[in-house]
Parts: structure tokens; sequence; C-alpha cells
């Protein structure tokens, strides 16, 4: 039943008791405009410091310096080569560089000096395909990437990982950024028509974007369809103004946001964006001329198939072999149908519904009508919406798009700066990437984040440029410190779950070369599967129980296992992985105890430790000193120091190298990169 709607004296009144007795109680009358990452980017002036002008390697250096030289600090030495090494490949890749890789760069190193070494190596490692797994890794947290519903069945979605391998393609080939939000908010108005090369292909994939919220598929049920719509899209909003903007738009979905400038009317402008998207799960993905055949194919064989079902009617009473016969083609023909390419898309319906603002947030409670809008703190009137270049949609999410990497929205090029900067050093210009206003973080420093936001954009917003800018510079060079404190400074830092996970199998040998697909199952525990009602309750569609993959597909990378919202892999969930069902825009790091007992005794441990064994017997022949060289080297990309080699010496006369493996595996060295 749809509840009555309450006049606006009522909507008045409620507020008028709710809100404190002052004219202007959050007082933004007197407020500053905004907070500071919304002033407009001007290009810093680049200082000159005149003490150590031979450190830095480039423009974003000296400003690293001057922070340093301003806060009494000298500037770091270089990291040992090895050192370089290993963290380049970890933060590039994602993984262990191979040893072989390691003693290249200290030949490179010596040969044609660490700058030329470096530039080649991170060439090296751009081109490598590896690169755009491990990018993507960062950016499906931020968007909250699942393969699964969530709420209570968590029903598989068995095409969400269209949308992963897309952005693993747009890191690897380097897709300009604004291009990449462009097509993840409406990559479906950008295209005309079935899709006519495998760009535009990958600009309808991109619109799964709008589809990795959690979803309550079972609101029909209890007719709450209104319910889960007005959820839908107040996590798109809020998800949207977060991974782009930085903006905590949650705050304001049911009233004027706590710290910032932003009125209540400003999340519900920002939702009217999206207010005619659907589902488009019956789109056809495939490329142009592949749709014209299929269906052509199609129609042959419906025909063939009309044809014999109305002889099979004419044959209903008779038996024997021409009936079997009749049906044996008919199923034959119904097998040959070409089935088309489908994702977890969106499009729009041919016209927005009105968008009201709701009381408190309620669905059930609407206001006012708005139409779509950006922060009032930028512009106060209406965004004009044109036509898009598919007419079937209403242009809304593009026009907003537009704005969001447009010069008069200076929130983007910070914001993706911050998280790239974060990926790379561990620690963030600004703590808080998800939030840049004013109850976040303040930067650390503000000129170096604006210098590089606009070489970013002035480079054509190319991810590679700005990543090779920053590897290649002295600040990301230094040698790491354990008790450093200071933002121009680099402390060691513990590996992802991910990370940790993939390098257990590269230096052990079990990690294989699979690049996309749908996801991996690894097996769980009997006690996981005996405690979820929905694996114990599965449907015709096989969408809510557990489907484990053959033991030989379980050497993947972590970016392809199956991600369940309300089930992670236990062993990644040991470590940090964070929840899917909101953006995370920066993980949480901590040491317990189950962390030290899954990597000393877990199943995944046990197996690389053997395997890493085999293989190292196998490279190494029998000689001790060998074996413990190629150990070391496969583990830890170093030879061992002389006491390890005593200390290990002992284990190997008697027989035990899978315990050395286990030892080094377990070290904190394995699981930390300088």
């Amino acid at each position: 039943m749809t509840p009555r709607r309450r006049p606006r004296w009522h909507w008045l009144l409620v507020v008028a008791l709710a809100a404190p007795a002052a004219a202007d109680p959050q007082g933004l009358a007197h407020a500053p405009r905004g907070p500071w990452a919304v002033e407009p980017l001007i290009p810093p002036v680049v200082p000159q410091p005149a003490v150590h002008a031979d450190w830095p390697r480039g423009d974003a250096d000296r400003f690293v310096l001057a922070k340093l030289l301003g806060d009494g600090q000298p500037p770091p030495p270089p990291a040992d080569p090895r050192a370089l090494a290993r963290r380049l490949s970890f933060d590039l890749h994602g993984l262990p560089p191979a040893p072989e890789a390691v003693e290249r760069f200290v030949d490179a190193v010596a040969a044609v000096g660490l700058d030329a070494a470096v530039a080649a190596l991170v060439d090296d490692l751009l081109a490598s395909p590896h690169y755009g797994e491990h990018l993507a890794r960062a950016w499906l947290d931020v968007v909250r990437y699942a393969d699964s519903n969530g709420f209570d069945w968590d029903e598989f979605r068995p095409q969400a990982w269209r949308y992963r391998d897309y952005v693993v393609r747009a890191f690897n080939d380097d897709k300009p950024f604004d291009r990449f939000v462009r097509e993840q908010l409406a990559g479906d108005e950008l295209v005309a028509g079935p899709p006519r090369t495998p760009a535009e292909q990958d600009a309808l994939l991109a619109t799964g974007y709008l589809r990795l919220g959690p979803h309550d598929n079972a609101a029909g049920l209890f007719d709450e369809q209104d319910r889960s719509r007005a959820e839908l899209l107040a996590d798109l909003t809020e998800t949207t103004a977060t991974a782009f903007l930085g903006l905590t738009f949650t705050c304001c979905r049911c009233h004027d946001h706590k710290h910032d400038p932003f009125p209540q009317t400003d999340h519900y402008r920002l939702r009217a964006f999206f207010a005619a998207v659907r589902f488009a799960d019956d789109l056809p993905l495939d490329l142009a001329p592949e749709q014209e055949l299929a269906a052509g194919h199609n129609r042959a064989v419906d025909e063939d198939l009309a044809r014999f079902e109305a002889e099979l009617a004419l044959t209903a009473e008779a038996d024997g072999p021409a009936r079997e016969a009749l049906s044996a083609r008919i199923a034959a023909l119904r097998a040959d149908r070409r089935a088309m390419l489908h994702g977890l898309v969106m499009t729009d319906s041919r016209a927005a519904p009105p968008t009201h603002l709701l009381l408190q947030g309620d669905h059930r409670q609407p206001g006012d009508t708005v139409e779509p809008g950006i922060p009032a703190l930028f512009d106060a009137g209406p965004i004009a919406v044109a036509a898009p270049p598919n007419p079937r949609t209403t242009g809304r999410r593009l026009a907003l798009a537009e704005w969001i990497v447009s010069p008069a929205n200076p929130l983007t090029p910070r914001v993706t700066v911050n998280r790239i900067w974060l990926v790379l050093h561990g620690q963030a210009l600004v703590a808080t990437p998800d939030d840049f206003g004013t109850a976040g973080a303040p930067p650390d420093d503000r000129a170096l984040l604006d210098h590089l936001a606009h070489r970013f954009v002035a480079d054509g917003w190319s991810v590679k440029r700005l990543v090779r800018l920053i590897v290649t510079g002295a600040a990301y060079r230094q040698a790491s410190r354990g008790d450093a404190d200071h933002v121009g400074l680099r402390r060691p830092r513990r590996l992802s779950a991910e990370q940790v996970r993939d390098a257990l199998l590269a230096v052990s040998g079990l990690l294989d070369d699979r690049r996309g697909g749908p996801p991996v199952w690894p097996p769980l525990p009997p006690e996981v599967l005996a405690s979820n009602p929905a694996f114990l309750d599965d449907n015709a569609e096989k969408t809510k129980g557990w489907y484990p993959s053959p033991p030989e597909a379980l050497g993947c990378r972590s970016l392809y296992l199956v991600q369940k919202r309300n089930t992670p892999v236990p062993l990644l969930a040991t470590l940090d992985l964070p929840d899917n069902a909101v953006p995370c825009g920066r993980r949480t790091v901590s040491t317990t105890a189950p962390q030290a007992l899954a990597l000393l005794n877990g199943a995944l441990a046990a197996d690389a430790a053997r395997a890493l064994a085999a293989r190292v017997a196998h490279e190494a022949g029998a000689d001790p000193d060998s074996r413990l060289d190629r150990l070391f080297a496969l583990a830890l990309q170093r030879p061992p120091a002389d006491e390890e080699r005593a200390a290990c010496r002992d284990l190997l006369a008697r027989g035990a190298l899978v315990e050395v493996c286990r030892a080094l595996l377990n070290s904190a060295e394995f699981v930390y990169v300088d």
C-alpha cells in the first residue's frame, strides 16, 4: 500500500522541531566557501631549495625536498638496488620479482646508473599485463566490487567478472582516466545501437559500475520494490560522490551535511542523474556484425523449429522411431540457437521519473521534487542535459560525467592522484582518501598534491605517465626507515591480503598465468559451508550455493577468486580483506594471532612450503649452500647472510628443507616490503 503523502506544512514542521533554535544551525552563512579541495586547481610555483639541489629527480621531488627541509629533515639516501627492485615489483605488479630480474637490475645500476636502470625497469613493469591487474585491485576496492548481491541470500552474479576484466584492460591500455569515468557512469549513452568496435563494447561493459552495489533480490517477494529502488539510487549517489569526488554524501541523505556546506538537496540533485537507470541484463553486447549473424542464424533455426514442432503435433498419437526422430531433431535445433553475450550492465528507461527530496531519507516520505544538479557549492542551478549519442537514454549520466572530469571540478584530479600516490607509497598525501571534506584529514603537502594533479590533467589523464613520474623520483627511491614519521619519508609496509597469497604461489611456482574470465571458487572448510543457510538452500539457477573449482584452477591470482559479500575467502579475510559492501579507499592493517597461525599452519602455506622445497631441490641440486642461495633468492630476492646460512644448515643436514622454506615464508621480511 502506498503511504499517504504528507502535506508540505508537515515537512516544515518536522524540520523546525528537529532543528536547533538558531537561524543558521550549521553556521553556513559565515562558513568558508567549502573544503580546501573544491578550491580551483592552480599549479603552484615549483620550489628551488638552495641546498641538496642534486637530490631531486624532477619537480615533484623539489616539493618533497622543500617540505623535508622546512621540517628540519635532510633528504633520505637511496634504497639498496635489490630492495628497490622488490619494491617496484610489488607496487606495480603486486607480485615478488623473479631472482633473475633482480640480478639484471643490479647489474644495470652498476653499468648505466640508477636513473637509467630504474627508467628501463619501470617501462618493463608498466608494459606487463600484471600492472593492470594490480591497479585494478585498488580501483575495485573503491567501487565495492563483488560477485554477489549481498543481503540474506547473497546470490552469485555470473556476469560481474566482465566489469572486473574491463577495469584490468583499462589500466593496461592506459585508457585516459577522464574516459574511464565517462564510460563507467554513462558508457551506454556513448554508444548508439549495437557496439561496432571492442572499444564500444567496453563502454557498455563499463556500466557494470552502476550495478556493483548490494541488491536485495528478494524485495519483490515482500512488495518492497520501492525500498530496494531507493537503496539502489542512494548507493549509486554516495558511491559516485566518494569514488570520483572524495565527498561523503551519505551524510546529506537525511539532513544537511554536518560538516561540509552540502545541503540535503545536493544529495537528491545528484541522485536525479541516476533516476532513469534500469537493469539491462537483456542488452546484447556482441559486436554488431556478430549480432546480425546470430539473429539471421536464429531466424532460420526458429523457422525449422516451427515446422518440426508442427509435424510433431500431427504425430501426437503416434509411437515409434518417427516420433523419436522428430523429438531429437527439435532438441538439436533448440541447442543450435546462438546465445547473445550479456553482462551485468545498466542503461536508461525512456524517461526519468521525478526525483523527490525524502524526509529524513525515508522513501515513504517524499517532499519537493528536484532537478539534476551538481553540488550547489559549485553551481546553484540545474545542470544542462544535452542529447546523448544514444537517443534511447536521457543523457543525464553523461552530463554528470562531463562535469566530473571538467576543468570546473578540481576534486577528481586531486582525489585520483591521491589514490595513486597511496598505492605506490603506502601512505596518502590526504590520509582520508574517501573524504576530502572538512571532517577529513588536511593534505600533508597541498602544493605537491596540486602539482601532481595539474600534471595529471595536462598529461591527458594518463595513469601510466603519473605512475612513471612518481616511481622514477628520488622520493620513491629512498631507503625506508622503520621509525619514519614524516610524510616525505618511507616506512616498510605489509603486503595486502592478495599480495601475501599471490606471493606464496609465485615463489613456490604454483602461480598460473590465468587472466580474466569467470571467477575461481576455492574450497571452504566444512564448518563454513554448514553454517550458511544460503548454501544449504540453493536454487535452480545455482546462484546461492558455493561451487568449488577443480584443483588445477586454484593457482590463479587472488584478483580472480570469487568475491562473495557474505562469505569472503577465509585466508584473505584474516589478512584484512575489506568489506566490499561500501567503498574502501584505504585498507586497514592489523597484526593478529590468527594471521600468524594462518601463515604457519594454513593449507595454502603448507602447500607452498612443500612446492617451494621441491622447486629449490630441482633447481639447485643437492648442495646445501646452493639450495640456500636459491631459496633466499626466490623467497626474499637476496642472498642469505652468514648467520642465516649457519642457522639453516643444521635443518638442511637433517633433511628439513620444507621446514626451512616454511620459516622463510613466515618471516616478517616475506610479508613486508621496504
